[in-house]
């Protein structure tokens, strides 16, 4: 059985504005709380690897010491970013989605996490990733700001 949720909010920019802070993932701390640090082992494309460091101590030490790295499994610009992260006997799919609608854009998370284990892992990390949506979403709005700013 896998373990899904799916969160969404319309962003008052367009999906172009989004776009580098979702593509750029040694970015993805500056909007996402769950963490620490990324890198991304070559360039950003569809079967390229990284390692996360999520946030807090114990969490970004226990996954420093035993993960695996992730996988980039999409990629499509100004539309889709998605990862699939090893996790013990399972597997952690995320991917963020933009489209364009009235207003700005429709902010898709999409997460799902299977493997026997996975109840653990909706407690250690899933649970917190749908919890701090909101502040993804606010971080990348004001990212977005930021950058429109810088760029006028």
């Amino acid at each position: 059985m896998t373990w899904t949720r799916t969160s969404r909010e319309i962003l008052p920019c367009p999906p172009s504005a989004l776009w580098p802070s979702l593509a750029g993932f040694t970015r993805w701390p500056s909007w996402d709380p769950d963490l620490a640090e990324v890198e991304l082992h070559g360039p950003a494309e569809v079967g390229s690897t990284g390692f996360v460091v999520p946030s807090g101590a114990v969490r970004g030490r226990v996954h420093s010491r035993i993960a695996e790295p992730f996988t980039i499994t999409s990629l499509t610009q100004d539309r889709e970013v998605a990862i699939r992260q090893p996790v013990p006997f399972g597997a952690m799919d995320i991917a963020f989605k933009l489209t364009t609608v009235d207003g700005g854009t429709e902010f898709v998370q999409e997460i799902r996490i299977g493997g026997p284990l996975r109840a653990v892992m909706v407690a250690i990390i899933g649970g917190d990733v749908v919890k701090h949506f909101d502040v993804k979403c606010a971080r990348l709005t004001e990212l977005a700001a930021a950058q429109a700013d810088h760029d006028a």
